[in-house]
């Protein structure tokens, strides 16, 4: 398992490699609040308050879920920290949310902030996919040989990003075909594949380092694994749970019952079914997010 919820002490594991090239683009483009989406128990909107309050910027979170406006009573841990991290937040309904893509709900929103720099739900988008270059370079370095990398999936940044910088790094054995499985934690995700496959074709486009490097395109291979949602987002089966407690209790490694105990689980079930071949190198990339676990 790679331990990348100790990789920072204040936004943990997959979400510091999404802001962190956000962040100095908002630096730049002399913004002093960043903007973003999500719901109750989004680690990104725990995330984005964080590093926001580290970095000197005010926040705001687009909220899912009108019905929490007025009951502060009833939030989520990860919405409670958020505010004491000093986020602002604007609770819209459910259809209202859905506009989150949209340009014109995009251009009103940047007409009521306009010193905001916007973030896209779950912080997937160019500059996410491009952060992950120091990951993909320590696991090389600690594992070179490695042939499945298994990580939790949301929005699809994460396994946008580890496949993009995996394609580009410099790797010792490029005869080792490489797989990097993404295991969809909410129902219906078949529509990720494709926002996946945009979002790492938009970063060869624009950027011109990854237009102009050699790819290891023949020996980076992906999936997205849509059948271990376990009820769908922010749900959990009895199975999962005991799942998750047996793991915790046998490795003392904590899960968050969102993200990375789906992730887990679905190893676990690839490896009984003989989905892996013997002698594989396996990484199971835990991304943090353990606030969701209050």
């Amino acid at each position: 398992m790679k331990r990348d919820d100790l990789n920072h002490p204040l936004v943990q594991g997959n979400k510091w490699h999404k802001l962190k090239y956000n962040l100095q683009q908002a630096a730049k483009l002399n913004r002093d609040t960043l903007l973003t989406f999500g719901g109750a128990f989004s680690n990104h909107i725990a995330a984005t308050a964080a590093a926001a309050k580290a970095s000197g910027f005010k926040s705001i979170g687009i909220i899912r879920g009108q019905e929490l406006a007025h009951k502060p009573e009833t939030w989520s841990h990860t919405l409670k920290l958020a505010s004491a991290n000093g986020m602002q937040f604007q609770f819209v309904d459910r259809q209202t949310y859905r506009q989150k893509q949209d340009q014109r709900f995009l251009t009103a929103c940047e007409n009521q902030f306009p010193s905001a720099y916007i973030i896209p739900e779950g912080g997937s988008n160019q500059y996410a996919v491009l952060g992950f270059d120091d990951l993909t370079s320590e696991i090389n370095r600690q594992c070179p040989n490695w042939t499945h990398l298994f990580t939790a999936t949301g929005t699809g940044g994460t396994l946008a990003g580890l496949v993009h910088c995996n394609e580009n790094a410099v790797l010792e054995n490029t005869q080792i075909e490489r797989k990097i499985l993404g295991v969809a934690v909410l129902k219906k995700a078949n529509y990720l594949r494709t926002e996946i496959e945009d979002l790492i074709n938009s970063v060869r486009q624009n950027h011109t380092d990854s237009k102009d490097k050699k790819v290891n395109k023949n020996s980076i291979k992906w999936q997205l694994l849509t059948q271990y949602h376990d009820g769908g987002y922010a749900k959990n089966s009895i199975e999962g749970t005991e799942f998750q407690e047996k793991f915790e209790t046998e490795f003392e490694i904590l899960l968050d019952p969102i993200y990375t105990s789906k992730m887990v689980y679905a190893f676990y079930q690839e490896l009984k079914s003989g989905k892996i071949p013997k002698g594989s190198k396996i990484i199971l990339l835990h991304t943090g997010g353990l606030q969701g676990r209050t």
